[in-house]
């Protein structure tokens, strides 16, 4: 689950509170946050403040790696991905030529 809060603060204990009125269960040492703020004493404030692990610089999240600045979105995805494609692609041609095609 991915959840955006405005006041990380405050909004992460509301946030567990009512996760723990209707009987859910967190675990808040395998739960990350991402936090987008360019203020380093905020940064450190909210740390002390939330009981979730802080990530640096990159999370993944169904398969898709979400980096911290927007402009690496391309290469930590689709440049990653395309170099896969092509080497599997590669590796297909092989087995054709070989007569190793099932």
């Amino acid at each position: 689950m991915i959840l955006y809060t405005e006041n990380p603060k405050d909004s992460t204990r509301k946030l567990l509170e009512l996760i723990n009125k209707y009987r859910y269960k967190m675990n808040t040492q395998k739960s990350l946050a991402f936090l987008y703020t360019n203020n380093e004493k905020i940064e450190r404030e909210i740390k002390e403040t939330i009981p979730f692990t802080v990530a640096t610089k990159r999370i993944k999240y169904l398969g898709i790696y979400l980096p911290k600045e927007t402009k690496d979105f391309y290469i930590e995805n689709y440049k990653t991905l395309v170099k896969v494609i092509k080497e599997d692609t590669y590796r297909i041609e092989i087995y054709r030529v070989c007569g190793l095609e099932e």
